[in-house]
């Protein structure tokens, strides 16, 4: 029996050495099994009898595949099984949260299929700046001060950088396509084809400790909405404010540079013109603007980095004009209270971010802005509101790792009479590195509730809200 099992052994060792020969071919595979345990109380933003909380367990099994046929192509998939499931219930969702081909030549490298978000990561992102927010994993936060969208988009992107230090992007992005109808007067007939493009062109110059970027953005937008359930066309074609038709040109330069003593300055900014047809209001053709600029100061002490940024972003000037065209990123999230977590909407526990919260009861843009429930979102709104934080990290240990901001929050601009005072939050984050291969990390983040966020009960107007404060913890298996 053992001569008969060496036997076969030898002959499949001599037929795979016989076989074609695919030394290039490789596949790498990496991930991670994690574990979250949240908790939000009044994650509403409410007054003190109005307020709700979460709590939650959540798990998720991220797998990421490269399949790298020769040293020039390569294939990238990123799948999640489950993506995010919640204790409690009983779907397991299964999505493929990336897969795209990629081609290296002299020339520059092309990737092409469905793209990962970091490829709207745009600015400071591309010079190398991508700090992973106040919770110290980057679970939770993430700080790309104006990325399009926080999730991947179908799309086309060529990159290239040069020897003397110049770089260049293009890239198109197909954010969503779908067939039309439209209301003729009598009935609904077929339309045009419905469809948002993103078209991104950002060349570059690297020099020693810094560099600079200019991105030029247009995204054209014709997605709407157009059915209701009801046989008046007036409410039918009132849908179409769900998602104006737009049009909005972009520029997006950014500038960072390190000194050998450990300080660096990052800045980036943001300025869009455009327009849009709200076919419900009349307003075709309705001119919308907007700017906006992230800036900070940086220190690297070797165990630790110190940090103090601020950032400003236009809004609506008090109901009328709505110019939120352009806010902070989807991406944007440096705070674990205030903007909400990064991590998926099936665990996230929040309701929505304290700017968009602010805005909306303060008679501005808010999450009623121009874009609605478009390309954009509608409750996530981030602009017209300017902040200033202090945060930072300190290593202990190789093991022990402790993160921390302190920030102001406020709005810019208001109806007369509303507060502008959205207010402060702490952050407090430790991670532990248990084992080669297990993590463990707890944060606590507290938002003490200025006047921008007071509630209406009960018919009374300006109800103090009620601060709110969530803990935030996650188990990584990582392999």
């Amino acid at each position: 029996m053992k001569k008969a099992l060496a036997m076969g052994l030898g002959a499949l060792l001599a037929a795979g050495s016989a076989a074609p020969a695919f030394a290039a071919s490789q596949i790498d595979f990496s991930g991670y099994y994690r574990m979250y345990f949240s908790n939000l109380w009044n994650n509403n933003y409410s007054s003190s009898d109005a307020r709700t909380s979460d709590s939650a367990f959540s798990n998720r099994l991220q797998m990421d595949f490269g399949f790298h046929a020769t040293d020039e192509i390569s294939v990238f998939w990123r799948l999640r099984a489950p993506s995010a499931q919640r204790w409690g219930t009983n779907d397991l969702p299964v999505i493929t949260q990336w897969i795209y081909g990629r081609i290296q030549q002299d020339w520059g490298t092309v990737t092409i299929g469905r793209l990962p978000n970091s490829s709207l990561f745009n600015g400071l992102s591309n010079l190398g700046w991508q700090p992973k927010g106040a919770d110290g994993s980057g679970d939770y936060t993430l700080v790309n001060p104006f990325d399009f969208l926080d999730d991947p988009a179908d799309g086309i992107r060529y990159a290239n950088r040069w020897d003397n230090g110049f770089q260049i992007v293009a890239q198109f992005n197909r954010l969503s396509t779908r067939q039309s109808s439209e209301w003729n007067g009598a009935s609904w007939v077929a339309g045009d084809e419905e469809f948002a493009d993103l078209f991104v062109l950002e060349p570059a110059y690297f020099w020693d400790g810094g560099g600079a970027t200019l991105g030029l953005n247009f995204l054209r937008d014709r997605a709407r909405t157009s059915t209701y359930g009801n046989d008046d066309p007036v409410d039918k074609r009132g849908t179409y404010a769900d998602r104006p038709a737009l049009k909005a040109f972009y520029i997006n330069p950014a500038v960072s540079h390190r000194w050998d003593n450990g300080f660096a300055i990052h800045f980036e900014g943001k300025a869009g013109w455009g327009t849009d047809d709200n076919v419900a209001s009349g307003q075709n053709g309705r001119k919308l603007d907007g700017y906006a600029f992230y800036l900070d100061f940086d220190y690297n002490y070797g165990p630790g980095n110190l940090n103090l940024a601020g950032w400003w972003a236009s809004g609506d000037d008090g109901g009328e004009k709505r110019n939120d065209l352009v806010g902070m990123g989807a991406e944007f999230k440096p705070l674990l209270i205030a903007y909400g977590s990064n991590i998926s909407p099936r665990v996230r526990t929040d309701g929505g971010n304290a700017v968009a919260r602010a805005n909306d009861r303060s008679g501005a843009a808010g999450n009623k802005g121009a874009f609605g429930g478009g390309v954009f979102g509608g409750n996530q709104d981030q602009s017209n509101h300017w902040v200033i934080n202090l945060n930072g990290n300190h290593k202990f240990t190789d093991d022990i790792s402790v993160t921390y901001a302190l920030a102001y929050l406020a709005l810019n601009k208001t109806k007369p009479g509303a507060k502008k005072d959205i207010g402060w939050e702490a952050d407090l984050s430790f991670q532990f590195q248990l084992l080669d291969n297990l993590r463990f990390g707890t944060s606590f983040g507290y938002l003490f509730a200025g006047k921008a966020l007071n509630d209406t009960t009960d018919g009374v107007v300006n109800v103090k809200a009620s601060d709110t404060y969530g803990w935030f913890n996650t188990l990584t298996f990582s392999f």
